[in-house]
């Protein structure tokens, strides 16, 4: 056998009672629904303004979106890119 000894844990069932549940705050004091407005509207952070990007799902014959995957490939492109250049052809040629 081997000669550990038990740790000694403390109890702290007497030492919580110390603690006691936070009043409510009064007006004018901590950070409340309007406080909160103001530095939202004040500041302008990246992150809360609304993203340009969107999205589109094709559904097609395969070997359509597989030809386009191999023009994108092929050009090194992007999708959205390839799909720009395709429109604006399309644009030019109407």
């Amino acid at each position: 056998m081997s000669n550990r000894e038990a740790l000694a844990i403390p109890s702290f069932e007497d030492d919580l009672d110390d603690f006691a549940p936070r009043s409510a705050p009064t007006p004018g004091q901590g950070r409340g629904a309007d406080a909160r407005r103001t530095v939202d509207a004040v500041s302008q952070f990246p992150s809360r303004e609304a993203s340009q990007d969107a999205q589109l799902n094709l559904k097609g014959p395969k070997h359509v979106l597989d030809r386009f995957r191999a023009m994108c490939k092929a050009d090194r492109r992007t999708y959205y890119d390839m799909l720009e250049i395709l429109m604006d052809e399309f644009d030019r040629v109407k």
